[in-house]
């Protein structure tokens, strides 16, 4: 049985995995890699419409989402992963909950993670609707950050990101 999944070239030195059922729709337009606004590398083509031309990406092209969502990859890699289970349709405000702590100074590796300096414990915090809530102190870093990903969970459901304690975790790219 062949993989759901195929590889669409979209640059001498780069190729796009999209889902097989996809291939047909997406071979019909020219498409390449650009650089958006944070660095990261988007696939996008050019389409003629009564207005005029406009750019759009290949996860917009595949998902369409409504009017004041935006479509990202659930996954935060290298390598240009356009099968619909990578791609979330949210808004700006939905996708800050999907990425990874931007580690730069911090205590902890963790998203929610801090070290309390007084006691010498793991404080783990979530941000719910602009307040911060107090999920407990822990002797243990991992146990904190497991605190986290419960809460996460009960307050933004199951597209919440979800810190990876005991796994190798990919750093924030944006």
């Amino acid at each position: 049985m062949s993989k759901p999944w195929v590889y669409l070239k979209v640059h001498p030195s780069m190729k796009v995995k999209i889902d097989r059922e996809d291939l047909k729709r997406v071979e019909q337009h020219s498409w390449r890699v650009t650089y958006g606004t944070t660095g990261r590398k988007r696939v996008v083509t050019s389409i003629r419409t009564p207005k005029g031309v406009r750019s759009l990406t290949l996860g917009k092209f595949l998902m369409k989402p409504p009017k004041g969502k935006q479509v990202y990859p659930r996954r935060f890699n290298e390598e240009l992963d356009y099968r619909k289970n990578n791609l979330i349709v949210c808004t700006l405000k939905e996708r800050q909950r999907l990425l990874p702590k931007n580690r730069t100074g911090a205590s902890s590796s963790f998203r929610g993670v801090s070290r309390d300096r007084a006691s010498g414990k793991w404080r783990a915090s979530i941000e719910v609707d602009g307040h911060s809530i107090n999920l407990g102190q822990f002797k243990l870093e991992a146990e904190a950050a497991v605190a986290y990903n419960k809460a996460a969970r009960k307050y933004f459901g199951s597209l919440a990101y979800q810190n990876q304690v005991g796994r190798r975790s990919y750093q924030r790219r944006d």
